[in-house]
């Protein structure tokens, strides 16, 4: 078992306009390449056992500099990536509200099966199983970083609060934002969700480490 880190790629052009989804040559722009450098050294200091990134180029890129400056190699984890939006993959996010399915996606996502792509209650049960996997490779008090996108964390996030899937979406996960995962053999808990401010995240870290050591 062990305490992770769930950190959302940084900006892209596409964010807020397009669903990327798992669409190719997504790249980070210039205000994310300067998230993903901030990210990097702020948490250089921590004792990270592993960093994991999801193959998608947005993840891998804000995951790059923190490696580099550990030192340390980036794991691929194909079960870390964005769901499968199937036929919904490029759409504008305009052109999707128009469609009936809309509604399923906001209210009921876990009716919702993308056309040709994965459903949410799929999609939770892969990354859940990931992070089942990651965490028991390793030991309880290892600090893991996996670098993720925005529903995947929302759904991971909502799985670990017992929250119902239907409730997912109340979840705000920001680009570049950090949540955590404390996995423990006989506790579980999320200590903060989607911490944006820094420094504010140094402290959490301070606390729940002086948590895990008691």
């Amino acid at each position: 078992m062990a305490v992770i880190l769930l950190i959302r790629h940084g900006e892209n052009d596409w964010v807020g306009k397009r669903l990327a989804g798992r669409m190719p040559d997504v790249h980070l722009n210039k205000k994310g390449q300067d998230q993903a450098s901030q990210l990097a050294e702020i948490l250089k200091t921590l004792p990270f056992k592993a960093i994991y990134s999801s193959p998608l180029e947005r993840a891998m890129e804000t995951a790059q500099p923190l490696a580099q400056l550990k030192d340390m190699e980036i794991s691929i984890c194909a079960n870390l990536s964005e769901i499968n939006f199937g036929d919904w993959q490029g759409k504008t996010i305009k052109h999707l509200r128009r469609l009936k399915l809309w509604k399923t996606v906001q209210n009921n996502p876990s009716q919702m099966q993308f056309p040709n792509g994965e459903s949410f209650v799929g999609a939770q049960n892969r990354l859940v199983e990931c992070i089942k996997q990651i965490s028991e490779s390793h030991e309880e008090t290892d600090l893991i970083a996996c670098f993720s996108h925005s529903d995947s964390i929302r759904l991971l996030v909502s799985y670990y609060l017992d929250m119902p899937l239907d409730s997912f979406q109340r979840i705000n996960i920001n680009t570049a934002s950090i949540s955590s995962l404390a996995l423990m053999k006989d506790h579980i808990s999320v200590p903060f969700i989607n911490l944006i401010d820094i420094r504010q995240f140094l402290t959490q870290f301070t606390e729940m480490e002086k948590k895990t050591s008691k």
